[in-house]
């Protein structure tokens, strides 16, 4: 009966996309688990689920709710945790029920999480609480922009956890999902049993604590769940996109709480912490792409870990569908795929863009520019888009400029803020000429 409804979504969906689509994603699904909130389907790779996870999940909960009226959240897996053969049916039925609640994602672990001097310190905190929950840093509240791994590191302790095989019951929540429950169990008159759920638990991982902002009877049922957890050493984890007191409106008394832990903040990777995360995601799936398409990637997008990743989903997709090899994909290529994803990260303003109206405006190439040549009438421009890189885009170091104009190392590029900097202070005329670009750059 599960498979029928499984099959059912299946039949409904290969009716509204592209068939190379269908038997590309999805000729190799199966329903392993589900109840009245999830469906849980296995996929023969990590990169398959990482893909149908990103991209076919709210579809399939559309087409899930037409046909049976549930709002049913997919997950696809690709390789469920296996349960201990030496521990008792009893036991293997707990762990099962708590391994299903907590709702992991098994890539979320410590292992594959890349460390950089963005987010050296929530690393080295998250391992801490893995190590000892309940005890270090209770709580922990892992802050920063979307897509900067703090659910990575939150579900990674859960992960660590569970795989140590401790008797601990996880649990982990989205804000808007706790609320959600909590409005359900007022209206079934379950309260009891739904402050039981969460106040029992080992470990409590929420998601974007942020959204309780201005919910007033949700922050005070969490209020008095935090403090029966705490109480009784139990661990708490939140994740939300900025610090608490920075929350609108949210209550002192959260606030205080929430700030009685350890607070990590996680920062935009640097360039050298990009090109990690792009190859650490490459290696598994085998995906082989040229060093200058991984560069090019790792300096047009720079605000977003999760962008970075679905990157390189794109580009694999494309490859895929247009049946040519990855190593074949240009920088232009890849450009061009990843249009919207680098406009939507520089907000317009990227090296590439800065070279290209350069070199416009000086009669050079972009070939040009970065070339190894000393030659006036191509040094200098390289020095414009040197200053006017370290000028438009805040995010840059010095060392990624550098390697992106091909040159040693970061003073060159000091060289050219300071001479650039100079002049435009000195000659009304040179003024003149880089505002106007900037003004061109800027759009």
């Amino acid at each position: 009966m599960d498979q029928d409804i499984w099959q059912n979504i299946l039949d409904k969906l290969e009716q509204n996309i592209n068939p190379q689509s269908f038997r590309t994603w999805f000729h190799d699904t199966k329903l392993i688990d589900m109840n009245d909130r999830a469906l849980i389907v296995r996929v023969s790779t990590q990169f398959a689920a990482n893909y149908l996870n990103q991209n076919y999940t709210e579809a399939l909960t559309e087409i899930a709710y037409a046909l049976y009226n549930r709002k049913y959240q997919v997950q696809f897996v690709s390789n469920p945790h296996k349960v201990n053969p030496e521990k008792s049916a009893e036991g293997d039925k707990n762990r099962n029920r708590v391994l299903y609640n907590c709702r992991l994602h098994e890539r979320f672990c410590f292992e594959q999480f890349v460390v950089g001097t963005n987010n050296n310190f929530a690393y080295s905190a998250a391992k801490a609480v893995a190590e000892a929950p309940g005890y270090t840093y209770n709580p922990l509240f892992i802050y920063g922009e979307s897509g900067m791994g703090k659910t990575h590191l939150m579900q990674a302790i859960g992960n660590y956890v569970l795989n140590e095989g401790r008797n601990s019951s996880i649990y982990y929540i989205t804000s808007e999902e706790f609320t959600n429950e909590m409005i359900d169990s007022i209206r079934s008159n379950q309260m009891p049993a739904f402050r039981s759920k969460f106040r029992k638990v080992d470990l409590l991982l929420v998601d974007d604590i942020h959204f309780l902002s201005r919910k007033e009877g949700t922050q005070e049922e969490f209020f008095h769940t935090f403090n029966a957890l705490f109480d009784n050493r139990k661990q708490i984890i939140l994740t939300s996109d900025r610090a608490p007191k920075d929350i609108p409106d949210l209550e002192n008394r959260l606030v205080t709480r929430f700030e009685s832990g350890l607070l990590c903040d996680l920062k935009n990777p640097d360039f050298e912490t990009r090109m990690a995360i792009l190859r650490k995601k490459a290696e598994p799936e085998n995906i082989q792409l040229s060093d200058e398409v991984f560069h090019f990637i790792a300096n047009s997008i720079t605000s977003s870990v999760r962008t970075l990743e679905g990157s390189l989903i794109r580009i694999l997709a494309y490859a895929s569908y247009n049946k040519i090899n990855p190593e074949d994909i240009t920088t232009e290529t890849a450009g061009n795929i990843l249009s919207d994803m680098i406009t939507e990260t520089r907000r317009d303003i990227s090296l590439q863009t800065i070279t290209e109206k350069v070199c416009i405006a000086y009669g050079i190439t972009p070939s040009q520019i970065v070339d190894k040549t000393r030659k006036q009438h191509i040094s200098f421009p390289r020095q414009v888009a040197m200053y006017l890189a370290n000028l438009l885009i805040k995010q840059l170091s010095l060392k990624e400029i550098a390697e992106f104009f091909n040159r040693k190392d970061h003073t060159t590029v000091l060289h050219a803020i300071k001479m650039i900097g100079n002049q435009f202070r000195e000659d009304n005329e040179f003024r003149s000429h880089i505002e106007s670009l900037i003004k061109i750059i800027r759009g």
